[in-house]
């Protein structure tokens, strides 16, 4: 991990992932969850127990480490490429939003997609949880590691927060400025709790089970996260460069 991409949790630390062992654990994670845990994917399609695909090679990819340097969780950010985005393979889109697959029109703003989003089962309270670390202030915050609970109290679901805040500072190191995904509703409601402002673009359907394919603009995220947040999206743009920190950020917060 590079410590100048890291945003920094009280248990964890997270990163774009930049050698190829933190790599292979990421790919070793998402093989345990999409192949063993949701069967999402058929394992004897992956020999070497690491799930990756042709995309891979497109993408940052950002992981969550422990203190003592396992892997709990990670995400890959797809960026435009020839091969174009995963959720245009699988997810119909609403008849006003069919531009969006059309390479030609895609000039207009720089998305990349949100993918293969994997968190540890050791940090996974409930068996109901999926694939996320859905742990909140509704119900405490404790959380279970193999078992046993572990005495700190979360106020928010920090693995997966802490993904996204990495993913939004390479984010805006890239230029980004909008992000697809396809999600469960589950995460959705989760990062609806902060306002992230997410759209839906198409209908439901099955693909890794039933998913929503959404799309955001990365300054309606900010906007969302300053009048519910202010605090988190001060942590978000925490180790960005200034010429980065967008402008609502710099702003005095009304009391």
């Amino acid at each position: 991990m590079v410590n100048s991409e890291a945003v920094h949790q009280s248990h964890f630390d997270f990163s774009v992932i930049d050698n190829a062992a933190n790599l292979r654990d990421s790919y070793a994670l998402r093989y345990e969850v999409y192949c063993h845990e949701r069967g999402f994917l058929v394992p004897e399609n992956y020999p070497s127990r690491l799930e990756t695909d042709y995309f891979d090679q497109h993408s940052i990819h950002v992981g969550g480490v422990n203190k003592e340097g396992m892997l709990v969780g990670t995400l890959r950010l797809v960026l435009p490429s020839p091969l174009g985005f995963p959720l245009f393979e699988h997810c119909e889109l609403f008849p006003e939003y069919q531009y969006l697959a059309d390479p030609d029109r895609q000039d207009q703003f720089y998305a990349a997609e949100i993918s293969r989003l994997a968190v540890s089962k050791s940090y996974r309270r409930r068996k109901n949880d999926g694939l996320y670390d859905l742990a909140s202030e509704e119900d405490g915050g404790a959380f279970e590691r193999n078992g046993n609970e572990v005495a700190h109290q979360r106020h928010r679901p920090e693995i997966i927060l802490g993904l996204y805040k990495a993913m939004y500072q390479a984010s805006k190191r890239q230029g980004v400025t909008h992000w697809f995904a396809a999600m469960e509703k589950t995460l959705l409601r989760l990062l609806r709790r902060y306002n992230f402002d997410f759209k839906p673009i198409g209908p439901e359907l099955d693909y890794y089970g039933p998913v929503i394919p959404y799309l955001a603009a990365i300054s309606d995220i900010e906007a969302g996260v300053r009048q519910r947040c202010p605090d988190m999206l001060e942590e978000f743009v925490q180790g960005l460069e200034p010429e980065l920190v967008p402008a609502i950020a710099r702003e005095k917060v009304d009391k």
